[in-house]
């Protein structure tokens, strides 16, 4: 559900009313004055677009400097940004690249584990390629980063770990097997990570969205948030309460409190961001 968007105007309620962006969202160039993040350095995964982008972008603004993970080219970057272009696909070189990030930008006070992939299909119909696939960038990749980054992080005695679930950790979907897994297990893994960590000052949390609008929304060339289904049930109905999809800046804005030291006592917790849809299932 954190895959899907929607644009939809209904004839009732709108699907989505208007939110007015941060100054912070459409470009990374640190207009905004904010400080909870500066002096820190940090590694977002899938930081090219969606998600991953208002999140490099609000880090930025909050005073951060970011290393850019993706298997795609990113551009307009600040100068506060780094971009590393790596398959995620690729566990057993996950160690070289936290060496060659550190290298480049210093040793890593934040990890944020966002990116993912979502290839849809009938459990009947499932292929061990696909699953692996799916397992490999959503659940090994976060899993082993965490490992490498933070015996760096436990020498120092600080740490933010973030990792970027869904609400498909807890519920699942028809054709979503491997996502669903995926995220159920990487929610599990924040928990363990936090016991295990939170002694050396490393803090370890998990944000769950909902309906967010991203291109992860189109699934086999259609948005499935351009439904009568999505504005039948989720809007006009109201089974999800705020009766709109969020924006990536939203979900930033959680994710960037997380990774601060202003969080000084929330570890091993999965933050659902959802407009409330959850409450009502």
């Amino acid at each position: 559900m954190s895959r899907r968007r929607d644009r939809t105007q209904s004839s009732g309620r709108s699907p989505h009313r208007s939110h007015e962006c941060p100054k912070w969202v459409p470009a990374m160039d640190n207009r905004r004055t904010m400080t909870q993040l500066a002096g820190r350095t940090a590694l977002v995964t899938g930081g090219a677009n969606g998600i991953g982008r208002a999140i490099v972008a609000r880090f930025v603004a909050d005073g951060a400097r970011v290393a850019l993970v993706d298997r795609e080219p990113a551009s307009e970057l600040d100068g506060s940004v780094t971009a590393f272009r790596f398959d995620l696909v690729e566990t057993e070189r996950l160690d070289a690249l936290v060496d060659e990030v550190e290298a480049t930008v210093g040793p890593l006070d934040v990890l944020v584990n966002n990116a993912g992939i979502f290839e849809p299909a009938l459990a009947v119909d499932l292929s061990l390629e696909s699953y692996r696939r799916v397992l490999a960038i959503n659940l090994d990749a976060p899993v082993f980063l965490a490992r490498t980054v933070a015996r760096g992080m436990i020498q120092r005695g600080y740490g933010r770990i973030v990792n970027i679930t869904s609400i498909h950790g807890q519920f699942g979907e028809e054709t979503a097997l491997s996502y669903d897994v995926a995220k159920a297990g990487l929610n599990q893994a924040t928990r363990t990570l936090a016991i295990e960590l939170g002694r050396h000052g490393v803090l370890v949390n998990a944000v769950a969205p909902g309906f967010v609008a991203t291109r992860m929304s189109v699934v086999d060339g259609r948005n499935e948030l351009e439904s009568e289904w999505f504005r039948d049930v989720y809007v006009n109905y109201g089974k999800l309460p705020l009766r709109r999809y969020a924006e990536p800046w939203e979900i930033a804005q959680h994710v960037a409190w997380l990774a601060s030291e202003e969080n000084t006592y929330l570890t091993g917790q999965v933050v659902s961001v959802d407009g409330g849809l959850t409450v009502t299932f």
